[in-house]
């Protein structure tokens, strides 16, 4: 694989996700790429080993799931959103790809996640022995506006690694593009809970500053947040957003799993800071200061 390659498939996917919401189909795909369709399919599937088409209803249909289970949306909004030309038709690709109709998911007691697809990245590359630099810190008394999820799912062995990290960047898309453009630090909490037996609950709280609360203009149900002061483990990375995703898979991989077990904290959170965005732009436009934490306990 070329970085030409790398390059065509990242344009490619990023056109794929700004424009989710209109449903493109292969035809429109193939038009922006500048290759046939049968030449797009093949090249994308021998560099990502996904079908496209595959990819793409996947990913629609992941922010459906994700949508009837953290918004107030009906199912026919979030259909027509969607860009199905019918709720029959989202109703049956829908039980197709999670295997109940979507009154049903909305409705399940446990969140079942295992069917969702992510965003597709690259993996980072870092250079042999790259360890990122990790502090120590005293976050103080802070005060935040935003909205709370509680998250439930049977168990914590059926949480995949890529369902949860589809889940998370459809609930962030979700707040983030009902931003206002001049809002540019957002927070990202949470905070798991022990259930019964084998059940896992969590409480995810996306946020702002105070002052930024009339920068939210989605329609949820907009609480405050009283963070009490509390010392973190810290780790920073700066640069596109692309890159701090890329570098959040290799937290989640390559750092935490051993970091975990030493601080066993009881709250992670994120801190992201933007320049300037817009609605149309691309991962690789957006500068970004990212920072995770998580609560020494």
């Amino acid at each position: 694989m070329t970085n030409e390659d790398i390059f065509f498939i990242e344009e490619l996917i990023e056109w794929v996700e700004i424009h989710l919401e209109k449903r493109p189909n292969l035809d429109e795909v193939a038009r922006i790429s500048g290759y046939s369709k049968w030449h797009l399919q093949r090249k994308f599937k021998r560099i990502t080993g996904i079908q496209l088409a595959t990819y793409i209803r996947s990913r629609i249909l992941t922010r459906a799931a994700v949508a009837l289970r953290i918004t107030r949306r009906s199912i026919i909004d979030i259909s027509d959103e969607l860009g199905f030309d019918s709720q029959q038709t989202f109703t049956r690709m829908f039980k197709q790809r999670f295997g109940t109709t979507p009154n049903r998911y909305r409705s399940m007691e446990h969140w079942d996640v295992k069917n969702l697809m992510p965003r597709f990245n690259f993996e980072a590359s870092y250079g042999a022995g790259y360890y990122p630099e990790v502090k120590r810190l005293t976050l103080p008394d802070m005060q935040l506006v935003g909205f709370t999820r509680r998250l439930d799912f049977a168990s914590e062995q059926e949480l995949e690694y890529s369902s949860c990290m589809a889940m998370k960047d459809e609930i962030f898309n979700d707040f983030f593009k009902g931003l206002h453009v001049d809002c540019r630090r957002i927070y990202s909490i949470y905070s798991p809970h022990a259930g019964e037996g084998d059940e896992l609950s969590s409480t995810l709280v996306m946020a702002v500053d105070p002052e930024h609360r009339k920068d939210i203009l989605s329609n949820h149900q907009i609480d405050t947040f009283h963070l009490p002061s509390r010392e973190f483990i810290s780790i920073n990375h700066k640069g596109s957003a692309k890159e701090c995703l890329q570098f959040f898979g290799y937290l989640m991989s390559h750092v935490m799993p051993g970091l975990k077990d030493k601080v066993r904290g009881s709250m992670e959170m994120e801190i992201i800071q933007t320049k300037e965005w817009n609605p149309e732009s691309k991962l690789r436009q957006i500068e970004v200061d990212y920072t995770y934490l998580i609560s020494i306990d």
